[in-house]
């Protein structure tokens, strides 16, 4: 189960470098513009260097806790996501293949261990 976790957090990484070097093809995957400087630099932060180290950590550590927390986060967009399709009338193919890949990419980080220590902690308290 170890490797689909490393799987996960890798594809945080790529998705990261996408956002951090190459800002207008991270704005071509998504489907949103950036046309402006703020623009290129929101790429750049949030859709690069965020998810650059939001995957790099578990890496580097191996703990399943960090790869619970980016799993967790990876569900959480999938969740709005679903949220928006319903409540902005957003109801089109490729938000449903965004859920589908956020979604994903949770469950390769959530499986095994981290939903484990998930579970572990929610029966504690």
């Amino acid at each position: 189960m170890e490797i689909l976790n490393i799987a996960g957090a890798v594809i945080t990484v790529l998705m990261g470098c996408l956002g951090l070097f190459f800002p207008q093809r991270a704005a071509a995957f998504t489907g949103l513009t950036a046309v402006t400087i703020p623009g290129r630099s929101e790429f750049r932060s949030t859709f690069g260097g965020l998810f650059l180290f939001a995957g790099s950590i578990p890496l580097l550590t191996m703990l399943p806790a960090t790869f619970l927390v980016v799993g967790l986060s990876w569900a959480g967009a999938a969740t709005g996501r679903i949220v928006s399709i319903f409540e902005d009338d957003a109801n089109v193919a490729k938000n449903w293949v965004a859920v589908l890949f956020e979604a994903t990419i949770a469950t390769l980080l959530l499986i095994g261990g981290p939903f484990a220590l998930l579970l572990q902690t929610i029966v504690r308290h």
